[in-house]
């Protein structure tokens, strides 16, 4: 290993936080700079010695890179990102100003001809509740509704 390369793993190993990332550095460290053989590495580190050999075989690939931990979490397996979500639950939420119901089957049809497959009501329903959308009662009126036509109707006889 060269100086240049070592001395950037030891600069690495004191700026780094990342307990894991740390871990791989001092197992490159001790397998390439303390020249110990990968049993001896991994039983130091606690670790098996394929691991030793996949930590030491990505760093000579990728250099200290192939070290990095990639941050996980977030919307791994997500069918559409939040914005295509929220335009759907927009539009839907226009008709329902118009007086019309809004129900799970009917967002399942529109989410579907979006993602061109079927998707389980379950989704649907994470879906809202991810968007602040919660099951509401329609409403005791329509919103076109007029009281005086109302009270003109209960006026008429039947006959």
């Amino acid at each position: 290993m060269e100086t240049s390369s070592q001395e950037l793993l030891m600069k690495r190993m004191q700026e780094t936080r990342d307990k894991i990332e740390y871990k791989k550095l001092q197992t490159v460290k001790l397998y390439f700079i303390d020249d110990k053989r990968a049993e001896e590495v991994a039983k130091i580190m606690g670790t098996s010695v394929k691991m030793v050999y996949y930590t030491t075989g990505r760093y000579k690939k990728l250099g200290l890179s192939g070290l990095v931990n990639k941050k996980r979490g977030g919307r791994q397996w997500a069918y559409m990102a939040l914005e295509e979500e929220k335009k759907i639950l927009d539009s839907l939420g226009e008709e329902a100003n118009k007086g019309m119901f809004v129900i799970v089957k009917l967002i399942k049809v529109k989410v579907e001809e979006k993602l061109g497959y079927a998707v389980s009501h379950d989704y649907v329903q994470d879906l809202l509740n991810r968007h602040g959308w919660r099951k509401l009662m329609p409403r005791p009126k329509h919103p076109k509704s007029s009281k005086e036509e109302q009270e003109e109707f209960k006026k008429k006889p039947l006959n």
